[in-house]
């Protein structure tokens, strides 16, 4: 078979093993953060909500559709590093439903802390936030580049 000797690229190398640290580093904080909240005391749910610091019910979502993201990104990194198209799909989709989490996690929680952003310097905040963006747009894009989605096709067609 001609694409019997098709090899991963560097580029496919260098985001999966990324997203494998991010997933399972994150997967790490965010379990370890569950697992530590109620250690913060009694009320700390009330008192966050109250001092207009956090929304709880968009937190717990936000918790758990990250943690089973993050999950997803180590799941498609492995299967990335082999070559498995439904690795590429899972990738794309799970990135683009981490950006609809971001937006939805800025807009609802670090806009609604008006007192925190005065102390908190906009442009760290800005720049984290763009740069946060640019690497997961370029994930997709990169997953959805013509020469990356041959390589997977041929690459999984052979058992």
């Amino acid at each position: 078979m001609v694409y019997k000797f098709i090899t991963r690229t560097k580029g496919v190398v260098i985001f999966a093993i990324s997203l494998i640290a991010f997933g399972s580093f994150a997967t790490f904080l965010v379990t370890l953060s569950i697992l530590l909240l109620p250690l913060n005391g009694p009320g700390f749910e009330e008192n966050a909500a109250m001092d207009g610091m956090l929304s709880m019910p968009v937190f717990w979502i936000s918790s758990v559709i990250s943690l089973l993201i993050y999950i997803a990104w180590v799941i498609a990194g492995i299967g990335a590093l082999h070559l498995k198209e439904w690795a590429r799909h899972l990738l794309r989709i799970s990135m683009g439903a981490y950006i609809i989490n971001m937006l939805v996690n800025i807009v609802l929680n670090v806009f609604a802390a008006e007192e925190i952003l005065t102390k908190i310097p906009m442009y760290f905040l800005i720049a984290g936030i763009v740069i946060s963006f640019a690497y997961y747009l370029s994930v997709i894009y990169f997953f959805s580049h013509p020469n990356i989605v041959r390589q997977f096709k041929y690459k999984s067609r052979e058992y």
